[in-house]
């Protein structure tokens, strides 16, 4: 079998693959954009923001049906479980100088290959930060991708299409969390004539990264990226109403409420410490009690109450069983899978990598036992129903997970309310009091100069 056959067989798995691996480890995964990645017939480079290691390349994978190519650092060759992959998948090996034992001069190599790609109008994927991280924003750009789109244009005859990516992520390293996969507007790859090399690089770098900033999310630190969460809940939740918004809604809003904070910092720090810290309380209050937001939203009408009552009988009833049984037979995996990860993983941006790869071979490897068990102790049906049972209830018990959590924290709510009449009010008071807070703000924010970042995206609420 020759190997151009068996990276097509292999790529057709690799697809399905990423898709799987995609719908079961996140819970919802919203792409923005991706008409620009699925028109046209031409090389395309994609330069996506780097946070969660080779998951990345799985979830961009799993957006199209076009054969992404990554480009990979030559260290990443020396690991014997991931150079076959690395292999089937194409992917172009390119030397960083703080690599051991980096032979930079292959990195020619690499640039031609990109380009002999790109004139074939494959898919390559570079992540011009240069290495994963856990950072708020994004790291300054290496320049490598501008010099594979020059050397691409100088050697096809016509440039490729630069297309910046931002992958968002809800919760990183949490399993059934949410990511938003932005695809942005195609940069200009147009130069001006006679520029010499090093500013034509330094120009398209500066594009990209101009491009890249505007589908992530650039704080100065985790704790303003926390503050601007919280204040983009408490938009959301105004006067008794909470308006459900997609990511990409939610991704707006926070660069909106990051540009307003910077410039708040500058312009009324005191103001930001005082809603700071009246969030602060607010919150410590409501995690005191297992109170969320919406809670206070409840409208505890008899007939409403009963009506969710019978709904939660409902569910109990016809899920409950099997996500009972689908619990028990990948609760031993899942703990290991969890655990584990934590172990192997160097840092926080390889959390996801880690479970992700250790968490198929657990469940692979303990599934595949226990119906060979089922198999021998009674015969080939019971082994095949089994093993079908497991399938079908696994999927169910992850995706009630948060529903019996949810309820049974309704419940809990619900009756503390019933208890303690006076504490619904009272927290609905203190909320009231922050919204009146920020809405000063914004008034304030709208006010400012261009310059103070205030005005640059309007603050809606």
């Amino acid at each position: 079998m020759s190997d151009a056959h068996n990276r097509s067989w292999f790529e057709k798995f690799w697809h399905w693959y990423c898709r799987a691996i995609a719908r079961i480890f996140y819970r919802h995964i919203e792409i923005e954009g991706a008409a620009s990645i699925a028109t046209g017939d031409a090389g395309l480079l994609l330069c996506a923001n780097h946070v969660n290691a080779l998951v990345d390349v799985v979830l961009l994978q799993a957006t199209t049906t076009r054969t992404i190519r990554p480009l990979a650092r030559s260290g990443l060759y020396l690991n014997p479980l991931l150079r076959p992959l690395l292999h089937l998948i194409g992917a172009v090996p390119v030397a960083r100088r703080n690599d051991v034992a980096a032979d930079l001069t292959r990195n020619d190599k690499s640039f031609t290959r990109c380009a002999e790609l790109l004139a074939a109008d494959e898919t390559i994927v570079i992540f011009p930060e240069g290495q994963s991280h856990s950072d708020s924003h994004i790291h300054k750009l290496k320049t490598g991708a501008a010099r594979i789109a020059l050397a691409a244009a100088a050697h096809n005859g016509r440039a490729p299409v630069i297309l910046p990516v931002g992958l968002t992520f809800t919760r990183k390293g949490k399993f059934r969390s949410d990511v938003l996969i932005q695809f942005g507007t195609p940069l200009n790859a147009t130069l001006p004539d006679n520029i010499e090399p090093f500013a034509a690089v330094e120009l398209l770098t500066a594009r990209i990264t101009e491009g890249l900033a505007a589908v992530t999310l650039n704080a100065d630190s985790w704790e303003d990226i926390y503050l601007v969460n919280r204040l983009e809940q408490f938009f959301a939740l105004r006067h008794g109403k909470y308006r459900k918004r997609k990511l990409r809604q939610r991704f707006c809003a926070l660069q909106r409420l990051i540009d307003a904070q910077r410039a708040l910092r500058v312009y009324e720090p005191d103001r930001v410490r005082a809603i700071l810290l009246q969030l602060t309380a607010f919150e410590r209050l409501c995690r005191m009690f297992g109170i969320r937001d919406y809670h206070l939203t409840i409208d505890a009408r008899p007939v409403l109450v009963m009506l969710y009552f019978a709904r939660l009988i409902l569910v109990v009833l016809l899920t409950l069983p099997i996500a009972i049984w689908g619990t028990i037979n990948g609760i031993v995996p899942y703990l290991l899978t969890r655990h584990g990860s934590r172990r192997i993983a160097r840092s926080e941006d390889q959390y996801d990598t880690a479970k992700v790869l250790l968490g198929m071979l657990l469940f692979l490897s303990f599934w595949s036992v226990q119906t060979i068990l089922v198999y021998r102790w009674a015969g080939a049906w019971w082994s095949i129903g089994y093993l079908g049972s497991v399938l079908l209830a696994a999927p169910i018990a992850l995706r009630m997970r948060k529903e019996y959590r949810i309820i049974w924290s309704n419940l809990k709510v619900f009756f503390l309310f019933l208890r303690k009449r006076q504490l619904r009010a009272y927290l609905a008071d203190r909320r009231h009091e922050i919204e009146v807070e920020l809405a000063h703000l914004v008034r304030i924010v709208k006010r400012l100069p261009e310059t103070a970042g205030g005005s640059e995206r309007e603050i809606h609420t």
